[in-house]
């Protein structure tokens, strides 16, 4: 199965490029068609299937913007080492119970006091579509994994 090698590959090259990054900017598309960012505490890796999660209050403002239209671009900078990612792709709530004490992860509970009982609380799920990154100064050209053919079995 070259597809799903292929996908663990790419996965692994995006978490390399994020595994020391604590904090990522996330991008939505606001009503008026504006981009709206704030940052995103990162506990969580890329899983198996290439998807990015966060956990959040279900009832906040970049839910609603998600619902409306799932296009988003997260993005993690390391300028110490030269290194930035650009990931878009699109993003879902998820309230699975399940889930949620899966990805669960104690440092949360700054955010999140009663852990994975807190009301509202939910995953944000991102489905990657690509990522472009950068990793020298010198550089100006992004380097791009995509996920888009991994999609179309």
């Amino acid at each position: 199965m070259a597809n799903s090698q292929d996908r663990n590959q790419k996965n692994q090259q995006l978490r390399t490029l994020i595994t020391d990054i604590d904090n990522a900017m996330l991008t939505t598309v606001d009503d008026d068609g504006s981009l709206h960012s704030r940052p995103m505490s990162m506990f969580s890796d890329i899983d198996a299937e290439g998807k990015l999660w966060f956990f959040t209050f279900a009832n906040s403002h970049k839910v609603l913007e998600i619902e409306r239209r799932q296009q988003v671009n997260v993005s993690f900078a390391s300028p110490d080492q030269q290194r930035y990612v650009s990931i878009s792709g699109t993003a879902e709530l998820v309230r699975d119970r399940n889930k949620l004490e899966e990805k669960w992860k104690p440092e949360l509970q700054t955010w999140f006091h009663q852990g994975v009982d807190e009301p509202n609380i939910a995953l944000l799920k991102v489905n990657i579509n690509k990522a472009d990154y950068w990793e020298s100064p010198s550089s100006f050209t992004p380097q791009t994994i995509s996920f888009l053919e991994l999609s179309h079995h």
